[in-house]
């Protein structure tokens, strides 16, 4: 990752940033609010003896020239909060202040990372994931969902994890796996343990393609806004699509409003423990990339027993590795058949320990440092 201070850099220098295609770019900038009083009392050029020469470049313009180099940002985070040594003031106090957003929009030094963003879209495989239990009653939604498939231009490749149902679910599987193969690459897998996270990786262990992506077997999520989803995916490796069920209105019963509450909740919680915003903490379409897959294997996060969907893991690793987490807005509608496989206060409490053990940092311990370009 290149790393560089805005206020050190000429306009040329700045441009050439850009141009020398650095996969990653972190960049120091100088918040607005303090600018008329480190003017006023010179504290740029009598404290950190640099020169005022240079451009004042903000949050604002490194975001709007990433744009015409085709760079996203990643996050941005406050480094300094005045300009003014804050010695006396604990580490510990300091970092919690830096992630109040009022605070860190006044901050005095930001750093913002950026990563190169492609608008092609690549040809290579794709693998469909589809955990499925107890979805006997959904077949005509499978049917719909393998017929919009074909729209993808890719070469695709679909995996049924089924997880031990007590309907025929796996007898319509198969029979679709039969019915469908001559357009698709299908897999039919009988799960060997319980859990939704269980069932992704067991597919993904078998998968071949670059890009990944889970899709849940109750099509809840519409099935033409998850392929939009998917393609977009395809553009770029270092982006996680996060589907977002909570920006256009939902169809009524499509959530419990104490399922929407714990939903909004977390994802407030998962915000504010990341420092990057996240719309849906809980929406079981994902897509990413098979480097990202490698990568959360690599650290053992998978291993862990206390997050039950894998959610939660999937996120905490994208902000972990400078991983671009988009939330991509999806419709989302009530369920046609059968009941949910999760419960809600049982399932809550586990997720609420692994915000815990995440809070306590005790959850890093299997992760290393490294960044998707080092896998």
């Amino acid at each position: 990752m290149r790393s560089v201070n805005s206020w050190n850099l000429t306009n040329k220098e700045l441009h050439q940033l850009f141009k020398d295609n650095n996969e990653f770019i972190s960049i120091k900038v100088r918040g607005n609010t303090w600018e008329p009083i480190t003017r006023w009392l010179r504290l740029d050029s009598r404290i950190f003896r640099e020169t005022t020469s240079k451009a004042r470049i903000t949050l604002c313009d490194i975001e709007s020239l990433a744009e015409i180099y085709n760079y996203r940002s990643i996050r941005w985070k406050a480094k300094k909060l005045t300009p003014l040594p804050t010695k006396v003031i604990p580490q510990s106090i300091k970092n919690i202040f830096r992630k109040i957003p009022i605070i860190k929009q006044l901050a005095y030094e930001l750093e913002i990372v950026l990563y190169r963003y492609s608008e092609n879209i690549s040809e290579h495989l794709i693998s469909i994931v589809i955990p499925a239990r107890n979805e006997a009653g959904n077949k005509e939604l499978l049917i719909n969902a393998l017929n919009k498939f074909k729209k993808i231009p890719n070469e695709l490749e679909i995996i049924f994890v089924e997880g031990n149902s007590n309907d025929n679910t796996y007898d319509i599987l198969k029979e679709l796996k039969e019915n469908f193969s001559n357009f698709f690459k299908i897999s039919l897998l009988k799960q060997t343990s319980k859990g939704k996270k269980n069932a992704v990786v067991e597919g993904f262990n078998i998968s071949s393609g670059e890009t990944l992506a889970i899709i849940d077997s109750d099509f809840t999520v519409d099935i033409d806004d998850s392929i939009a989803a998917i393609m977009e995916s395809t553009k770029n490796k270092n982006i996680l699509i996060n589907c977002a069920r909570t920006t256009f209105p939902m169809e009524k019963d499509a959530m419990r409003w104490a399922n929407y509450i714990g939903n909004r909740l977390f994802a407030i919680f998962l915000s504010i423990l990341i420092n990057k915003p996240v719309s849906d903490s809980l929406c079981g379409t994902k897509v990413f990339s098979r480097k990202f897959f490698k990568l959360m294997k690599k650290n053992g996060s998978w291993d862990s027993k206390s997050d039950p969907f894998g959610d939660f893991t999937i996120i905490f690793e994208a902000a972990k590795n400078n991983i671009k987490i988009l939330n991509y807005p999806v419709r989302y509608y009530a369920r046609k058949s059968g009941a949910p496989n999760i419960s809600r206060w049982i399932d809550g409490l586990k997720l609420l320990k692994v915000c815990w053990l995440i809070w306590s940092r005790r959850s890093y311990q299997a992760w290393n440092s490294k960044s998707l370009s080092e896998v």
